[in-house]
């Protein structure tokens, strides 16, 4: 792995309503992520309300590895909403 530059990270983000709000967004709250709280997640939610939110009981911040079953199913299902 290489070295990831920090100060993107602290730059604010400009977003406009004309085009980030056309795009439909789907939320995954993962319920045992140690990185990225449930409290945090809320805050994220309620900063930029996506369209629904899905609970992966048991997923932790990968759950590609904690829960791949289950986080399968939760994609097929948001691709039948499209």
């Amino acid at each position: 792995m290489s070295s990831v530059p920090f100060a993107p990270v602290l730059e604010k983000l400009s977003l406009s309503d004309v085009k980030y709000r056309t795009v439909r967004r789907f939320y995954i709250k993962t319920l045992e992520d140690n990185a990225i709280p449930t409290a945090l997640q809320e805050n994220m939610i309620n900063a930029s309300p996506p369209e629904k939110v899905f609970h992966l009981k048991g997923a932790d911040h990968s759950p590609f590895f904690s829960k791949p079953q289950a986080l399968h199913k939760l994609l097929v299902e948001i691709s039948t909403i499209l």
